[in-house]
């Protein structure tokens, strides 16, 4: 493994966020989730696993990547048309940036933002994000006019520190994490509402598309100790119905076979990262909320990321030198997709709003990828790509946006620094990288909307 992707996978092992943290997209689609990677030093050496949630319900596999999917719900308003990416800062601002010019506009002031773990979410018809910081101990979601760029008061939720913020789809409600309490928030009224008690270690939401059930991921921890390593417990995924803010019963997951491995992640679909299966995605019966037998994923690497395919007929996982698709008809894998050495080891996967091209990201660049050919196009080369940024694109397809550093430093200790952050567009119709769009320091997300 050369440098630069050792670089980035140590990053990715032994932060607690990566340095642009979690790039979502259009958060009409989804719930957004505040990521925090805690991994154990070593941990990128740990076989992974994805859990990916396919239902048998049509309207749960209609999405059109790896985020929910619009399938016309009644309560949800049809998603306006995104003129604006809204990039949150490390400085306590959020960044419009015009994705028709690519230039940005005036920063924004928002409340501290809670370490490495914030991120925003845009209503369906764009008017308003909603970015998650902190003020004192008290968590804040601040609402921001997208017609003025200008922000409202904060709704805080006192001594509160949360993990994850997921967006309804209809826009009214917002719930944020923290340990086994999930808090459901009336934007609206601007009330919040009493806690929903889950397994503890909830890490991660996401909606189904219809917005009437959330789901939250547990994440399984080390319990007691066997020969000097941890026994791992089951993690959870628990359904809770929106209308009445209740848990139902938890869908216990598979018990990992190797001590000290996690589950780290979830999206609509999955779970990804982290259990101790070699390079596994574990599939999800939505209809009796049980978890089936791993699918066995044999490229090397560990999984690292997903995408649904239209229709929801094929996922794709990413495992660091190749990505291999899976027949959600039959859960069976195919043969891998392998993406060319010179791109180093991806990390990071997305899919173009019209499902016919998707994205590896890699230290190096990003790596075109047919959906209907499976044919890998050769790699967009970034010279100034954050190491461990993720990949973001526009919800119109046109632009691809990843984390750029402005200046290389001296080395020191043999680590090379780098200081400045901002942005890199790459054109989607020539695949090229534009000029870094210069923030002044590193993002930490982007959501689309205005």
């Amino acid at each position: 493994m050369d440098e630069t992707s050792l670089r980035a996978q140590l990053d990715l092992a032994v932060s607690d966020e990566p340095p642009l943290g979690h790039l979502v997209g259009n958060s009409v689609r989804a719930g957004r989730r505040i990521r925090r990677r805690r991994r154990a030093a070593g941990a990128a050496s740990l076989s992974a696993a994805a859990i990916v949630v396919v239902s048998l319900v049509p309207a749960l596999t209609t999405g059109t990547d790896h985020r929910a999917s619009s399938s016309r719900p009644a309560a949800a308003e049809h998603p306006a048309p995104a003129r604006t990416a809204y990039l949150t800062l490390e400085n306590n601002t959020v960044v419009p940036i015009s994705l028709a010019t690519n230039v940005a506009g005036t920063p924004i002031k928002v409340p501290t933002i809670a370490g490495a773990s914030t991120t925003a979410a845009a209503t369906p018809n764009g008017r308003v994000v909603y970015e998650v910081g902190m003020t004192g101990n008290n968590a804040a979601v601040t609402p921001i006019n997208t017609a003025t760029n200008t922000t409202g008061a904060p709704i805080t939720l006192r001594n509160f520190q949360p993990t994850d913020f997921a967006l309804a789809p209809n826009g009214k409600t917002a719930y944020l994490t923290a340990g086994g309490d999930i808090v459901p928030v009336n934007l609206a009224a601007r009330t919040v509402g009493r806690p929903i008690r889950v397994p503890a270690g909830s890490s991660a939401m996401a909606f189904a598309p219809d917005g009437q059930t959330l789901y939250v991921l547990s994440r399984n921890f080390p319990t007691g100790t066997k020969h000097g390593q941890g026994t791992q417990t089951a993690g959870t995924v628990t359904p809770i119905r929106t209308a009445t803010n209740t848990a139902l019963r938890p869908i216990q997951l598979p018990v990992p076979e190797k001590a000290w491995s996690f589950v780290e992640d979830i999206v609509l679909y999955g779970v990804q990262g982290g259990k101790a299966y070699s390079n596994a995605v574990i599939p999800i019966n939505l209809a009796t909320n049980t978890a089936l037998a791993p699918i066995a994923i044999a490229t090397p690497g560990f999984a690292s990321g997903l995408v649904i395919s239209h229709g929801g007929r094929t996922v794709y996982v990413l495992s660091t030198r190749a990505v291999t698709p899976i027949d959600t008809a039959t859960n069976q894998a195919e043969p891998a997709i392998s993406l060319p050495a010179s791109a180093g080891n991806a990390y990071s996967i997305a899919l173009a709003p019209n499902g016919k091209t998707m994205y590896a990201l890699s230290p190096r660049g990003v790596v075109p990828i047919r959906t209907a050919s499976r044919t890998v196009l050769p790699m967009i080369s970034v010279p100034k790509i954050q190491p461990a940024t993720e990949i973001s694109i526009s919800p119109d397809g046109k632009t691809i946006y990843v984390g750029a550093f402005i200046h290389r430093l001296p080395a020191q200790h043999g680590i090379t620094l780098h200081s400045g952050g901002g942005v890199v567009p790459i054109s989607t119709a020539t695949n090229t990288a534009g000029r870094v769009i210069n923030l002044g320091v590193s993002p930490w997300g982007v959501v689309f909307a205005g």
